[in-house]
């Protein structure tokens, strides 16, 4: 689940930019590497993600797609970001068809930041799933990062993205 974590994680990441429209800044293909796990005590995993995120205005919204990779696993992602004129509220879902499946998100969206949280169970342990997630993107490099919902000290992931 840290795969899929990490696909929701890179989806969100398209929702990040300091200008009007931060989510027209993340159009384009990102490649990232870092490390994320996935349970509080768990052991960091290496990971490696490649997406492709493409926007349309009339709609404000950001399209992803693309996959990442731990030793031994990968994992395609999908799913889309809307924002609002004027408004820092973002809606989307993100999919990852081999790890828990789709899932809603809600957050919001200013200065270069797009944040939010996410809860899910998975289905092959039946173990809940919630974190808080921050994509922040400066000088075109893109870095995302994650807590324990429950606990905010411990780190869950923290990948940093380049065009």
């Amino acid at each position: 689940m840290v795969l899929f974590r990490l696909i929701v994680l890179a989806a969100i990441l398209a929702a990040t930019a300091g200008a009007a429209d931060p989510l027209a800044d993340m159009a384009g293909t990102w490649q990232g590497a870092g490390w994320a796990k996935e349970t509080q005590q768990g052991p960091q995993e290496t990971v490696r993600c490649r997406i492709t995120n493409s926007y349309d205005q009339a709609t404000r919204t950001l399209t992803l797609s693309g996959r990442c990779v731990v030793p031994g696993r990968q994992l395609t992602i999908a799913g889309s970001l809307t924002g609002s004129d004027g408004a820092e509220r973002i809606t989307g879902i993100w999919s990852n068809p081999d790890g828990i499946g789709s899932v809603q998100i809600v957050g919001i969206q200013r200065e270069g930041i797009v944040a939010f949280n996410f809860k899910a169970t998975d289905p092959a342990t039946g173990r809940d799933l919630a974190q808080n997630v921050e994509w922040r993107v400066s000088d075109g490099a893109l870095r995302l990062r994650s807590t324990d919902r429950r606990t905010p000290t411990i780190k869950m992931s923290d990948i940093s993205f380049v065009r």
